[in-house]
């Protein structure tokens, strides 16, 4: 099987067409149901391409946190796995140390690092090049943003506090904007914006990606037949 076919297998996400603006429509991935709307971006700065992907997260009644979202995507999407920082991951008091995305469809586990304050180097890793993981306490950060209204619309991304306290704090509000972002910088402790999203697709079943593997190399050989 070519190259091509494989990665076009394996890639379970779709680039959202870029435009000059991206709103709740172009959302692809939702979990949860109701009236209410809530979008999640995540970016972790680490150079594998698509970079920001966002989810969408619905609720009808009661004032679920941003924590609740992003528990919810994490539960609902098997290729992210979030972890938290051991000393600070009973709610509200909720520290994110690691987040992991298997963009390249190749499945595994990531290594995850102890915390610099734990007396770890924070050295985890992905378990293959292309996915996407950072963790850190010391050696970066990951940091919470909130849209002033939609930042892909002439919003603007705000990380500021009191505007932001803490998943466990923050509760959503409808059509209200949030990022996780990893930062590098331990000096001003500024959080990157969110680069322009791509809206993450829910993953095939296995089932359908074994028909679509069998299809594909059912098609090839028939062309090989029909060459000899």
């Amino acid at each position: 099987m070519k190259k091509h076919t494989l990665l076009a297998l394996a890639l379970l996400w779709t680039a959202a067409a870029h435009a000059d603006t991206f709103d709740f429509s172009n959302i692809q991935y939702w979990v949860g149901s109701g009236s209410n709307e809530a979008a999640f971006v995540i970016n972790w700065n680490d150079g594998p391409t698509p970079d920001a992907l966002v989810w969408g997260f619905k609720w009808s009644g009661g004032t679920p946190t941003v924590l609740d979202m992003i528990q919810a995507v994490d539960a609902a999407d098997s290729r992210l796995s979030i972890t938290p920082h051991p000393l600070y991951s009973t709610p509200p008091s909720y520290g994110i140390y690691s987040i992991y995305y298997d963009l390249t469809g190749l499945g595994g586990t990531p290594t995850i690092g102890t915390p610099g304050d734990l007396g770890g180097p924070e050295n985890g890793h992905a378990p293959f090049a292309g996915d996407h993981y950072r963790e850190g306490w010391y050696t970066g950060f990951w940091g919470e943003l909130t849209g002033d209204g939609n930042p892909y619309a002439g919003g603007a991304w705000d990380g500021s506090y009191p505007t932001v306290q803490g998943v466990g704090f923050d509760s959503l509000t409808n059509h209200s904007w949030w990022a996780l972002s990893f930062s590098t910088d331990l000096t001003n402790y500024t959080i990157p914006d969110p680069g322009f999203p791509t809206a993450v697709t829910a993953a095939p079943e296995p089932s359908a990606i074994c028909l679509l593997a069998f299809g594909v190399l059912g098609l090839a050989t028939r062309r090989r037949r029909q060459v000899v």
